[in-house]
């Protein structure tokens, strides 16, 4: 498998996490979906929860001062 299709990979678990976590059902995540703007924001406790299900699936420790609203711009 070559570095495209191992981001590409990557990239589909997150979207998976997203969808699940923020019951987004089936929705289409497009790459650069924007998740802050007038019609969808992200809370808190939605971050929270997303840098949660990302550090078990993944396997690893996002730093707090990772976390943010530039680090959940967008899927990719």
């Amino acid at each position: 498998m070559g570095q495209t299709d191992s981001l590409t990979a990557i990239r589909e678990r997150v979207k998976a996490i997203i969808r699940r976590d923020l019951k987004l059902g089936d929705i289409e995540i497009a790459d650069d979906m924007v998740f802050f703007n007038e019609s969808s924001d992200l809370d808190s406790l939605d971050m929270l929860l997303l840098v949660t299900s990302v550090e078990r699936e993944f396997g690893f420790k996002i730093p707090s001062q990772e976390v943010g609203r530039e680090a959940f711009h967008s899927a990719d």
